[in-house]
């Protein structure tokens, strides 16, 4: 085979030397070979894991029945080729992974690694190597390659904005609904911080937020709403969350990002039909009062032409009496503020009222209400009575709209009151208590109640046992009420009636 001396194998080997060697061999999961560097390369010398790796034996594969070639894979064995032999050219080993078919029609992958140990005396180069099965691995290969493969379609088919960041901060991945919602490439911001996708007077605040989150506390998923920054220098908000990746070695995160000025939108709309409806209905309770604002205009305007022909009288009289008309005067101007009182309040119930919250005296608001739904209740023989705490706090509320809902609640109560033929002088109390936290305000009449019936609609729009109602009053009131974060409720009392309650924020 060769002029010089060949290397050491099982054959070549002698005494110890060779049961050493067939021991290392046996022990070795492949197969080791030698074999000339020709056409399905030849093989003179195998080891014993030949036929767990093919399904040939040694004896099979030495004598050259079979050759190496002839059960390499048809569409590999040119690539074979070509990686041996530019290795085998320039004197370099070469290593090589490629499918075999094996006797039973079994295809599995190896892996081989060899190099040029002789030549012979026509120049054909001497091959020694090892092969080893590493279907397995090719195969673990392949279906974390799926695997990663479906984790990122699902990644880029989310709506949301989808990145991740190394411990520092710097953006290592980036999905395409991100490039869409930012208008950057992954390229383009892969190694840069995250927190240049936020608005530039937002990124202190995005600061506290990655360094309180890169440490968890918990496993609770933790977000914040700032505004981000597109490529164009657009500013929009979003709503950010953050978490870590577990189960590797180098910290890295995953950071979710979803644009919300679609919601932002809807929110804005549905606000403004709100405040919309709710003028309607306080353009309604007003009509519906015209009778007693009438009376509570007439009143000071009566008083207000009594005292100026009284004041006339007292410069026509010699000598003018200036002490009584001082006193007269003094009187006419307390009757046309009372007058400017209650058109003032008229005025902002019919204007068009944009919410917004502030903080509100409980106490004056109260008193106001209670002023303003009075002279309606004299109207109906009932009396309004004011339960209030001895020290009422600060609230937080848009006191336009708050006084919206308890003269509804006031009204309603009175109407189920006379519809329970309650005699004059009936109380309804207006009730305001202190919780430590929040304000509850209750309206508590001696009316019909809330039927079980009427309780399943009670809330719905356009739904009213009035018959000139609209049917909103309640319906607003809820979402008014919802709008300061809290509820409206009602419970019917032991005896008669029902009682309207709701909860407002203190400011502390």
């Amino acid at each position: 085979m060769t002029d010089s001396p060949r290397p050491l194998t099982a054959k070549t080997a002698s005494g110890g030397d060779y049961d050493r060697l067939e021991t290392l061999l046996k022990n070795l999961p492949g197969m080791a070979y030698r074999c000339l560097n020709l056409t399905h390369w030849p093989m003179d010398f195998v080891s014993d894991g030949c036929f767990e790796l093919c399904g040939y034996r040694r004896q099979e594969i030495e004598s050259q029945l079979v050759l190496w070639g002839d059960f390499t894979h048809p569409e590999m064995i040119d690539y074979v080729d070509r990686k041996v032999r530019s290795a085998t050219d320039k004197g370099q080993p070469f290593e090589v992974e490629y499918r075999i078919i094996a006797r039973n029609g079994e295809e599995k992958w190896v892996w081989e690694r060899g190099r040029v140990v002789d030549h012979r005396s026509d120049g054909v180069a001497i091959l020694e190597g090892f092969i080893t099965d590493i279907t397995d691995r090719k195969l673990a290969e392949a279906a974390l390659m799926r695997a990663e493969a479906y984790a990122q379609a699902i990644v880029d088919s989310a709506v949301d904005a989808v990145i991740t960041v190394d411990s520092q901060g710097s953006i290592e991945s980036f999905n395409q609904a991100a490039s869409a919602m930012f208008g950057y490439r992954a390229d383009e911001v892969r190694g840069q911080h995250c927190r240049s996708l936020t608005a530039t007077s937002f990124y202190r605040e995005f600061d506290r937020f990655f360094q309180r989150n890169r440490v968890p506390a918990d496993d609770v998923i933790r977000s914040v709403e700032l505004n981000g920054c597109d490529k164009r220098d657009r500013e929009f908000p979003i709503l950010l969350s953050m978490r870590e990746i577990v189960d590797i070695e180098e910290k890295k995160y995953v950071i979710l990002i979803r644009d919300l000025t679609e919601q932002r939108h809807a929110e804005k709309e549905v606000r403004e039909q709100r405040d919309m409806l709710a003028h309607v209905d306080r353009l309604n309770t007003l009509g519906e009062m015209a009778a007693g604002i009438a009376h509570e205009i007439n009143q000071p305007l009566t008083a207000i032409s009594m005292y100026a022909q009284s004041s006339l009288r007292f410069l026509q009289h010699r000598p003018p009496r200036l002490e009584r008309l001082e006193d007269a005067l003094e009187k006419l101007s307390q009757q046309a503020h009372r007058a400017g009182a209650v058109i003032e309040r008229m005025q902002e119930m019919t204007r068009p009222h944009q919410s917004h919250h502030e903080s509100v005296d409980a106490g004056r608001l109260l008193r106001e209400i209670h002023g303003l739904a009075e002279v309606e209740a004299q109207i109906r023989n009932f009396v309004i009575v004011l339960r209030l705490d001895e020290s009422l706090p600060t609230v937080k509320c848009d006191p336009i709209q708050i006084q919206q809902v308890i003269l509804n609640l006031l009204r309603n109560g009175m109407e189920s009151m006379r519809a329970n033929r309650c005699k004059p002088g009936s109380k309804i109390v207006l009730q305001a208590r202190n919780l430590g936290d929040r304000l509850r305000i209750s309206i508590i009449d001696s009316g019909l109640g809330v039927s079980h019936k009427l309780e399943k609609q009670l809330y719905q729009p356009f739904m009213s046992t009035k018959e000139s109602g609209m049917g909103l009053g309640l319906s607003i009131s809820r979402s008014i009420i919802a709008a300061h974060g809290g509820q409206l409720e009602f419970s019917n009392n032991k005896g008669v009636g029902a009682t309207f309650y709701f909860k407002l924020s203190i400011v502390q």
